[in-house]
């Protein structure tokens, strides 16, 4: 007996660094899962000049199927805006959308009680420029928290790290 105990405890070591043990995690429901985000705040901040002295839309978008997470990490902003209720319709409950509209210069503080009930698979942020470009960002659900500066042709989303000024 002690014998097979050892087969199966190496059995086990070995297949470690294979797939076949997430194959079975999944399966018995160990496998990755959607999370609430941990972030404490989430800020947006537009600049003086953001969007050549325009106002910025700006979607925070919390999404709950995976599949779909997939297609709008390749979504452009421009894309995104166009066809977002489309999409919405289409997923009606693969997503949460916080959609905002910020005058240069303007500051808002969101509140964590908007996503914190909410389990997702990703987050990403999309903002309205009139310039080409992607204009989205992914967030990571674990980040303590960020700040999305607006600026005058693009924006950044950063991570508030722990005892980093604010």
């Amino acid at each position: 007996m002690k014998r097979r105990s050892m087969l199966v405890l190496l059995g086990a070591a070995m297949l470690a660094g294979c797939g076949v043990v997430d194959g079975t995690r999944s399966l018995l429901g160990l496998g990755p899962r959607p999370v609430a985000p941990d972030w404490q705040t989430l800020a947006l901040r537009a600049a003086e000049d953001a969007n050549a002295n325009s106002a910025v839309a700006v979607d925070i978008v919390l999404v709950k199927d995976s599949t779909v997470l997939e297609s709008l990490l390749a979504m452009p902003a421009a894309k995104w805006f166009a066809t977002r209720s489309d999409v919405q319709r289409s997923f009606p409950n693969a997503l949460t959308v916080f959609s905002y509209e910020l005058v240069p210069g303007q500051s808002l503080a969101l509140n964590d009680r908007l996503w914190r009930s909410e389990k997702v698979w990703g987050a990403l942020v999309y903002a309205g420029y009139a310039t080409p470009g992607e204009h989205r960002s992914r967030l990571l659900l674990s980040a303590r928290g960020y700040m999305v500066q607006l600026d005058e042709q693009g924006f950044a989303a950063t991570e508030i790290k722990p005892g980093a000024a604010q």
